[in-house]
């Protein structure tokens, strides 16, 4: 086999540096004539590794992820943890095991990331020291520990079904609500909240519309009980005015018997605000 590139930064130069904020928390290593590696931990998605080579790479044709002891131990062992994706020509990211790898390192191994590109025979090991790590890890674990639970495309847009008869939140409901009132108090961009009542088709017309406002109700007086501002919240009830499914199934009138809840932004309501 090929005998692979190795690239590291010597370790009294390794220096790893913490940034973070409510919705984003990262820790860099700029690797010497490489690129850039970071752990990323965002609200509500799993622990990333990324890594940005400084020059673009054409293609990578793999990319694994290990762990291993550092070069002090006399017959190092190695675990593979993960394969990577190439996100962009310039970028590689795993998404599973990160936390494993993690954990290893804070317990002093290293990192190894061995990677094959397709316009070259030889392989490209990126060895990562845990060196000097410590400071920066535990800025960033506590960084971590205060993310919300969801993040702003989870939280904009839900769906809480309810049961033939059922008029209040269940307690899988309101652990969602409750994530969803975490988001909303850090998010100090949220300017409505607007929740909607709907029904199926069963009883009368006015019945319905005062089940949806009991349910959709319901729903609100939850969120103001987890701390969301009153003056956010707007409530409308529809009945069985607006059906997404058909009423002439249980399974359709299952899907109408619903309250929405939208979280609306000022300016921009497509992405979250911290990229």
């Amino acid at each position: 086999s090929v005998e692979a590139k190795l690239v590291s930064t010597p370790m009294d130069l390794v220096e790893w540096k913490y940034q973070g904020d409510k919705f984003h928390c990262s820790l860099n290593q700029q690797v010497e004539n490489f690129g850039q590696v970071s752990f990323i931990a965002d609200a509500g998605e799993n622990l990333m590794l990324k890594v940005k080579p400084m020059r673009p790479v054409v293609q990578f044709q793999s990319a694994g992820l290990y762990l291993q002891d550092g070069p002090w131990v006399v017959t190092p062992k190695q675990t593979s943890l993960s394969p990577g994706n190439q996100v962009s020509p310039s970028e590689v990211r795993f998404t599973q095991a990160v936390d494993a790898l993690l954990d290893g390192m804070t317990a002093g191994q290293w990192a190894r990331v061995a990677m094959i590109y397709q316009n070259s025979n030889t392989p490209v090991d990126l060895l990562l020291s845990s060196v000097n790590m410590a400071p920066a890890l535990a800025d960033f674990t506590r960084c971590r520990s205060r993310l919300p639970a969801m993040s702003y495309k989870q939280a904009r847009d839900l769906v809480f079904q309810f049961d033939l008869g059922q008029r209040t939140v269940s307690t899988e409901q309101k652990e969602t609500l409750r994530n969803l009132a975490e988001y909303i108090r850090l998010d100090s961009s949220v300017n409505q909240v607007l929740i909607d009542g709907h029904t199926d088709n069963v009883g009368s017309k006015l019945g319905n519309i005062q089940v949806s406002k009991v349910r959709a109700d319901d729903v609100a007086s939850f969120l103001r009980e987890a701390g969301v501002k009153d003056g956010l919240i707007q409530i409308r009830a529809h009945g069985s005015r607006y059906p997404i499914a058909n009423n002439d199934t249980a399974k359709g009138q299952s899907l109408n018997r619903r309250v929405t809840v939208r979280v609306m932004r000022a300016g921009n309501n497509d992405e979250s605000r911290v990229q």
